[in-house]
C-alpha cells in the first residue's frame, strides 16, 4: 500500500510538473505577444537624408592619391631602361662583324647573351610586379567605389 502510494504521489508531482511547465511556457508565449503588439502600435520615423558630403571628400582625396599612384607605376611601365640591352647587342653585333680570334670572340659574345638574358629577365620581373601594383590599386578603387556607394559605411 505504501509503494502504491509513493508512486501514485510521484506520479501526480510529475503531472503537476509538467503542466507547470505547459503553463510557464503559455505565459511567455503571452509576454512575447504583448511585445509583439506593443511595436506594431510605435510609429516608426525613418530620416531620409543622409549626409554623404564627408564620405564624398575622402573618396576624391583617396581617387587623388590612386591616380597619383597608377601614374607613377604607368611611368614605370612606360619607360623602362633598356639602354645596357641595346648596347649590349650593338657589342655583340660588333663582336661578330671583328671575327678574328674565334675563340675568344665566342667566349665573350656568351658572356654577353648571358647578360641580355639577365637584364631581360630583371626587366620581365619589374614589368610583373607593376602589373600586380596595377590590379591591387583595381581593387582598392572598386573598394572605395563600393563603399561609396553604401551610406551606411563611415
Amino acid at each position: 500500500m505504501k509503494n502504491n502510494l509513493i508512486t501514485k504521489l510521484s506520479s501526480i508531482a510529475a503531472l503537476i510538473g509538467v503542466i507547470a511547465a505547459i503553463g510557464g511556457g503559455f505565459v511567455q508565449y503571452g509576454k512575447i505577444q504583448a511585445k509583439l503588439i506593443e511595436l506594431d502600435k510605435r510609429k516608426i520615423v525613418v530620416n531620409k537624408t543622409v549626409d554623404l558630403g564627408p564620405i564624398n571628400e575622402k573618396i576624391s582625396l583617396l581617387e587623388v592619391a590612386l591616380i597619383d599612384r597608377i601614374k607613377k607605376t604607368d611611368d614605370r611601365i612606360l619607360a623602362p631602361n633598356f639602354t645596357p640591352v641595346y648596347e649590349k647587342i650593338s657589342n655583340v653585333e660588333n663582336k661578330i662583324k671583328d671575327l678574328t680570334p674565334i675563340e675568344q670572340q665566342m667566349i665573350s659574345i656568351l658572356e654577353e647573351i648571358s647578360d641580355i638574358k639577365e637584364k631581360l629577365s630583371e626587366s620581365l620581373k619589374e614589368v610583373a610586379i607593376v602589373q600586380k601594383e596595377n590590379q591591387l590599386q583595381d581593387i582598392l578603387i572598386e573598394e572605395i567605389k563600393e563603399k561609396g556607394n553604401n551610406p551606411l559605411a563611415n
